[in-house]
């Protein structure tokens, strides 16, 4: 069971409402006037990671690599499901995102595929990258420090 612990699930919902119930154009070459609905979505999605890192300091070191320790492997998905104002496609679109993330001591490096739940959401595998600078241990004394600080000014 103690190696569960390394395991993380995170979630998200959001509701999107359109400034306009709906869209009027018009093109004089087909018709007058082409009234289009803007769907309100319900937007929801999540994760599940397991982290190499929080399985060697708190679990139990297991005498992998180096690398290996510093891994986070991962599955995302982010979909959105029309709940209103229905414009006759598919209601529910997304991705699921498998990947894995290198977490170093100044940066974090991540790349994932995006991989469609189904033809609404388009017909082919992408991928994506990701890039994160820990600027606060890149640069301490300058763009790490903070804005504002309670309490007595830090020596440096």
């Amino acid at each position: 069971m103690k190696f569960f612990k390394p395991f993380a699930v995170t979630g998200q919902v959001g509701y999107a409402i359109p400034t306009e119930s709906s869209t009027t154009t018009f093109d004089a070459a087909s018709a007058p006037l082409t009234t289009t609905p803007n769907p309100r979505f319900l937007n929801w999605g999540g994760s599940l990671q397991y982290s190499m890192p929080y399985l060697k300091s708190n679990v139990q070191d297991l005498g992998l690599p180096a690398f290996l320790n510093r891994m986070v492997p991962l599955v995302e998905w982010n979909l959105a499901t029309q709940v209103s104002n229905f414009d006759g496609g598919q209601r529910t679109t997304g991705t699921i995102n498998p990947g894995v993330i290198y977490v170093a001591d100044k940066y974090q490096l991540g790349v994932e595929a995006m991989v469609p739940v189904n033809r609404a959401s388009g017909d082919g595998v992408g991928v994506i990258g990701q890039l994160h600078l820990y600027l606060d241990d890149i640069f301490p004394n300058s763009l790490g420090r903070p804005l504002f600080a309670a309490g007595p000014k830090p020596a440096y």
